[in-house]
C-alpha cells in the first residue's frame, strides 16, 4: 500500500473516533427523566427547575459549540477588565511571553558568555544553577505572586525565570566549548 492511502484510513478512522466521542458525549448529558427528586437548591445551580428532567452538570456539544461560537464571532470585545474577548487574551498572553523571553535572553545571554569563558566562575555558579533549575513554575508562581502582587508581572516573571536556565546553560556550554 502506499502512503496516500494509509493518511486516508488514519484520517477516516480519526473522524469515526471523534463522531463516536461526541455522541458518547451527547447521550451522556441528555436530561434525566423519572422519578428522582431533586434538591430545589441544587436544581438551581445547575440551571434546571426541579421538576423537569435533571439535566446534567456536564454541559452537551451543543451548547459548548454554542460557547465556544459565541467566543469566536467577536474575540475583540472589552466589556470592563474581567470581561474581554479571547482575541484580546491571546494577545495579552502572547505579550507577557514575548517580555519574559526578551528579558530572559538580555540576562542569560550575556551571563552565559561569562561562565562559559571562565573556568572559575562556572564552578562558582554551576551550584546554583543546578539547584534554581529544577524549581517548577508552579512553585515559582506562588513566591511571585505573594513577593510581587501583581498577576501580570508574575507571569512575566515566572515566564523569564524558567526560560532563564536554558539560555544560560546553552550559551555557557556552547562558549565553553568553543
Amino acid at each position: 500500500m502506499n502512503a496516500f492511502s494509509w493518511n486516508w484510513r488514519a484520517s477516516l478512522l480519526a473522524a469515526l473516533l471523534l463522531l463516536l466521542f461526541l455522541g458518547i458525549w451527547h447521550v451522556a448529558t441528555l436530561p434525566r427523566t423519572g422519578g428522582q427528586s431533586v434538591d430545589p437548591e441544587y436544581a438551581k445551580l445547575v440551571g434546571e427547575s426541579a421538576a423537569s428532567g435533571q439535566k446534567s452538570a456536564l454541559p452537551g456539544p451543543k451548547e459548548v459549540g454554542a460557547k465556544v461560537w459565541s467566543h469566536l464571532v467577536d474575540p475583540f470585545y472589552d466589556n470592563g477588565p474581567n470581561d474581554k474577548g479571547i482575541g484580546l487574551q491571546l494577545g495579552y498572553s502572547l505579550a507577557r511571553v514575548l517580555a519574559g523571553y526578551l528579558l530572559a535572553a538580555l540576562v542569560a545571554i550575556p551571563a552565559g558568555f561569562l561562565i562559559g569563558m571562565s573556568p572559575t566562575l562556572y564552578k562558582a555558579l554551576d551550584p546554583f544553577i543546578q539547584v534554581l533549575k529544577r524549581v517548577s513554575p508552579l512553585a515559582w508562581m506562588p513566591l511571585a505572586l505573594f513577593t510581587l502582587k501583581d498577576s501580570g508581572v508574575s507571569a512575566v516573571f515566572v515566564i523569564f525565570i524558567c526560560s532563564l536556565w536554558p539560555m544560560l546553560i546553552n550559551t555557557a556550554f556552547g562558549v565553553g566549548s568553543v
